[in-house]
């Protein structure tokens, strides 16, 4: 273990002279990507980002051992918040437990499955898979048909090779228009920008009001990644459950607990509380709000089918939307500091007897 922590320590010496040099030559740290293409999870956390361990995920370094280990995209990585803020860290402290946070932006359920099968070595009590209802099953699809790991290409069926991709063209509009916007009037703060697409009918700049939170939408993209309809999103679903069973065969194998989070989009918190939303056209958030709900009832189901224990945050999550719980006047959905706390909480309460009862069954180290 000494040895682990000296060499963790020499790797983190490196980034920060690497860091200071960066400084030095006049060039800012953080631009250093935080990202590497990888031929297996297609996207990879950069170990030389500044706030990476050696593995790329985001922790001061690499425990020998961790109680939790939890698993999941951006809305695990804390894409919009500093590395103490996102919640696998809050958590941590609110349990007093190691917890480790193995979450990646862009990742979806098979490279969860990937990730879980690296993370065994931490021999952790507890893993917590996160799923994301806003792009996971789609990001499942795209693995599973792109990654070479061997895991990711067992999941993938031959029916599955001339399906086409669902049709991105609306999102890349969105952002062309939002970053001409930023680019044209760089002195606006983005919530101007967005408030004048929105008063323009740009798609997926949706202003929308709850209470005492401000933000923009978009409704659109989070409905086409999640259309039942679309051949691409329906084997997307299978992919991401037979990644899910691979995952529980883990855990009954090296006898940790497992859990499954669900963690709604902010659109569907919204269409939760339709009654009290103040926005000009809500027809295409009640057809993402019918999307979601359905891509929510199946993972539950499934979970329930296979006796995985499954956590839904949404219901909690809807009585805090109009609470500022997401950056304000903005288009992202990630949960801001606050949300994360929130989330956090919640996790603590729920999983704590979890941990109690991998503790006291014992995890059996690998030798």
């Amino acid at each position: 273990m000494m040895r682990h922590k000296m060499v963790e320590k020499i790797r983190q010496l490196h980034v920060l002279s690497s860091a200071m040099k960066s400084v030095a030559d006049g060039k800012n740290p953080m631009d250093i990507p935080r990202h590497t293409k990888d031929p297996h999870y297609l996207l990879r956390g950069n170990p030389d980002f500044l706030e990476h361990d050696a593995s790329g995920f985001r922790n001061t370094a690499i425990p020998h051992r961790a109680d939790v280990v939890a698993v999941g995209d951006s809305q695990v990585y804390g894409a919009c918040v500093r590395s103490d803020q996102a919640w696998p860290f809050q958590l941590q402290t609110m349990l007093e437990k190691t917890v480790y946070n193995a979450g990646m932006e862009g990742w979806g359920v098979v490279q969860y499955a990937m990730a879980a099968e690296d993370m065994v070595s931490m021999n952790p009590s507890l893993l917590v898979v996160s799923v994301y209802t806003g792009n996971d099953i789609y990001e499942s699809f795209l693995a599973a048909r792109q990654s070479s790991h061997p895991l990711a290409r067992s999941f993938w069926k031959p029916d599955y090779d001339g399906l086409l991709l669902p049709e991105l063209a609306g999102k890349h509009a969105s952002d062309m228009a939002v970053r001409k916007g930023l680019e044209t009037t760089p002195d606006q703060p983005e919530g101007e920008v967005l408030e004048r697409l929105s008063a323009r009918g740009v798609a997926d700049c949706t202003r929308c009001e709850v209470e005492g939170a401000r933000f923009y939408l978009t409704e659109n993209f989070r409905h086409v990644v999640q259309d039942h309809d679309h051949p691409a999103i329906q084997a997307g679903f299978v992919i991401a459950e037979k990644a899910l069973t691979h995952i529980q065969s883990l855990s009954l194998s090296y006898g940790f607990e497992l859990q499954v989070v669900l963690i709604p989009t902010r659109e569907y918190l919204v269409h939760s509380r339709i009654d009290d939303v103040r926005m000009e056209n809500t027809d295409a958030l009640i057809r993402l709000g019918e999307a979601e709900q359905k891509t929510l009832g199946r993972l539950k189901n499934y979970c329930a089918e296979k006796s995985i224990t499954c956590l839904d945050l949404s219901e909690h999550l809807t009585h805090y939307i109009g609470s500022r719980i997401y950056p304000q006047d903005s288009r992202d959905g990630h949960p801001n500091a606050k949300g994360c706390r929130i989330i956090a909480d919640y996790l603590n309460a729920k999983l704590r007897p979890a941990l109690m009862r991998a503790e006291e069954s014992g995890v059996y180290p690998l030798y």
